[in-house]
């Protein structure tokens, strides 16, 4: 049996839904329907990136707290965007030296960088459309109506929606019921390794005679990923405007996890520490975002007052919504172990 082929026939819709339902009560962490449902799309579509190369001959990475769930299983809840991140060089069709030169001209002074940034979000532009395109195309094969590929506006090719016909819903929902795609062009596509993943229905025996996708991703390598998490938490947490916190609060629960799981040794990867802060403090520059206090030994991953406290709420919110596999810690506890980890850190 083919799950999308189901999708094809608006008639098996509720067959597909009692699928789904039972699904969650044999899965093992007892995930909602809806979160498996979703969970095989997105599988599906990083198949359909990495395995069917539709995203073409550029080294794009896998990373943020998808990868984190379905290639490492170090965090325990549904994450449900699909981050990915086209390695800046080869977007400017110029060699690393070249690129790089051409990068270290524009820090120069403001105009030549706001140049730079503007180019290289032209050229995501146009080979987002292009990836669009190329979805749409291949979705046409499955025949499913509602199932497609939109460009945000405005977004600067950073973002992508797909569609897909959701036939499972939950009162309690607090994903998005879509897929998004996030792309960074002004970031690195490498170094990745190559990681199998497959979605939550293969873990249930009931469904071993389904065809079921499973896709071999570009996973960023530990470290990249893990300063990368950290130096978000430093850029929300010491931004001059207030981040809007919904869906915030699931990156200090990643970090935490991350830290408690020695995903990454925070006090011997200054290779990766350096390059992920050079990236964010030229290309990704921040309005009161002093990246290279980190370095100074300022790290700064607690956020203070109502900023807290509003994503404190955001926490609660995503455990509401069933976001989280097993019962996560109490976001005060989890603030605790960052805060420690941060006073160790500038310590050291």
């Amino acid at each position: 049996m083919n799950l999308f082929q189901l999708y094809a026939d608006k008639a098996k819709h509720s067959e597909l839904a009692e699928l789904f339902n039972f699904a969650s009560t044999q899965q093992q962490f007892g995930l909602a329907a809806n979160f498996l449902e979703k969970d095989l799309w997105v599988t599906e579509v990083l198949r359909l990136l990495y395995d069917e190369q539709l995203l073409g001959a550029k080294s794009v990475a896998f990373k943020g707290g998808t990868a984190l769930s379905k290639c490492w299983q170090v965090i325990q809840r549904f994450s449900e965007d699909i981050d990915l991140s086209v390695h800046w060089a080869e977007l400017s069709d110029l060699t690393e030296e070249q690129e790089q030169n051409a990068w270290l001209q524009s820090t120069k002074n403001g105009s030549q960088a706001r140049k730079f940034r503007e180019q290289q979000q032209q050229r995501l532009l146009m080979w987002t459309e292009q990836l669009v395109r190329r979805l749409n195309q291949r979705f046409a094969a499955y025949q499913i109506d509602g199932l497609k590929a939109e460009l945000e506006p405005d977004s600067g090719g950073e973002k992508v929606d797909i569609h897909f016909p959701r036939v499972t819903k939950n009162a309690k929902d607090y994903q998005l019921d879509h897929i998004l795609l996030e792309f960074g062009g002004r970031n690195r596509g490498k170094p990745t390794k190559t990681i199998t993943t497959s979605c939550y229905l293969g873990d249930i025996k009931e469904f071993a005679a389904i065809a079921l996708p499973k896709a071999n991703v570009q996973a960023y390598e530990n470290d990249f990923i893990f300063w990368e998490k950290l130096t978000a938490l430093h850029q929300f947490s010491t931004q001059a405007s207030e981040p809007n916190p919904a869906r915030l609060a699931r990156h200090w629960y990643d970090v935490a996890c991350l830290l408690r799981a020695d995903f990454a040794d925070a006090f011997n990867s200054s290779e990766a520490m350096q390059a992920v802060v050079e990236m964010k403090k030229y290309r990704w520059p921040v309005q009161g975002v002093d990246y290279e206090a980190i370095l100074r030994g300022q790290l700064s991953i607690v956020p203070q007052g109502a900023r807290l406290e509003a994503i404190a709420a955001d926490h609660k919110t995503a455990v509401t919504g069933q976001m989280f596999f097993t019962s996560p810690d109490s976001f005060e506890h989890i603030i605790q172990q960052l805060s420690d980890f941060q006073d160790r850190f500038n310590s050291r």
